[in-house]
């Protein structure tokens, strides 16, 4: 959940401000919620057992005040409260695959959101958290023991997607062999699947039954053809997807100064050479406190997801992330200025294109 400055920080902020109506009707709303969906029990404390704590994080969204109760997963202990993590996150390149087969075969591209996720994933360990602010219980002799996960918990993202895989399989759907986070359903109306978390797009002609069918298995929000995915915006065109960030990039710009920059032609310096820093250029360049590594990061996914026209020239910029110097920022911020005239640039997939890999070379531009 990222947060807006004007939120509250903790529980007692939160009751304390002119918002307190909105945000305790939103914290009774995540409790009944629990309580529903037989989250937990509330049982006298095991003796030798240390709680997990909990804590109460706030977010104003479009308007609208939303209190989630989360796990204090760093008071875990391994092999006690949880014993596997590891969760699977749908690759880029799967979901690039999918929607340009579905742009191909003119297919519906859809997106839906499952509410309170995690609250639906049956945890395998007994976990036990200490009473949260809100429920007027005894903090000293009670606890609350899980049945399911909770925002937080170290295993909660691992104990959702068996929960959604588990079920996909009884409603005849097969995980990818290259992806563990794209699915497939192959009857007389065929679906594929992408899962980011709690973020499901759908590929099909038809997506009705499987819409109607996972309702009633989970508390569902359909948002319709995809609009935003992972950062990226989706345009669909009669004969076409798109794909872009220009947002993204203006962000980054905007991050770095470099908005209103003058703008160039190329991701490089043209016929520049980039060799190491000498260890004076590098210590000169510490100096300056430029976080090289972190801006290549922030333009890596830029070139992976939408950019592919940037990809040498972060592949030339990434090899000098533990010594950069002065002449690696300045050529970080020529891109940069590249970026700045091309900000529009999407990727285009077409409706009618055959199925069969293809591959595309270019010669050398000026090094770059």
């Amino acid at each position: 959940m990222s947060l807006n400055l004007s939120d509250p920080v903790s529980y007692r902020q939160a009751i304390r401000s002119g918002n307190s109506d909105q945000w305790l009707h939103s914290i009774k709303k995540q409790l009944h919620t629990m309580r529903k969906l037989n989250v937990w029990e509330i049982v006298p404390i095991p003796k030798h057992t240390k709680l997990v704590g909990t804590a109460w994080v706030f977010k104003t969204k479009r308007g609208e005040h939303k209190a989630q109760l989360c796990a204090q997963g760093f008071s875990q202990i391994c092999d006690i409260d949880f014993s596997k993590t590891f969760a699977p996150t749908g690759r880029l390149n799967s979901l690039c695959s999918l929607i340009s087969f579905a742009a191909s075969k003119n297919l519906k591209f859809e997106q839906l959101d499952i509410k309170s996720a995690f609250l639906n994933a049956p945890l395998e360990e007994d976990v036990f958290l200490s009473i949260p602010q809100g429920l007027d219980l005894d903090r000293q002799t009670l606890c609350l023991k899980l049945h399911k996960a909770i925002y937080g918990l170290s295993q909660a993202p691992r104990a959702w997607y068996n929960c959604l895989l588990n079920w996909l399989a009884t409603t005849g759907f097969k995980a990818a062999v290259s992806d563990p986070c794209v699915f497939y359903q192959k009857d007389d109306c065929p679906i594929w699947i992408f899962v980011h978390l709690d973020d499901i797009s759908i590929f099909g002609e038809d997506l009705d039954k499987f819409k109607k069918e996972i309702e009633q298995e989970f508390k569902t929000k359909l948002l319709g053809q995809a609009n935003l995915l992972l950062g990226i915006k989706i345009h669909h065109d009669a004969d076409s997807i798109q794909l872009s960030q220009e947002h993204y990039v203006e962000s980054i710009l905007d991050l770095y100064g470099m908005y209103d920059c003058c703008t160039v032609a190329t991701p490089l310096i043209p016929n520049e050479n980039l060799e190491a820093a000498t260890e004076n250029e590098s210590e000169e360049f510490e100096k300056l406190n430029l976080n090289y590594r972190s801006a290549i990061g922030s333009l890596s996914y830029i070139s992976m997801a939408t950019r592919p026209d940037i990809s040498y020239a972060m592949s030339a910029l990434s090899q000098f992330l533990e010594k950069p110097g002065i002449i690696h920022w300045k050529a970080l911020m020529h891109m940069l200025r590249y970026l700045r005239g091309t900000s529009s640039m999407c990727i285009s997939y077409k409706q009618g294109i055959i199925d069969e890999a293809v591959a595309y070379c270019n010669a050398d531009w000026g090094n770059c």
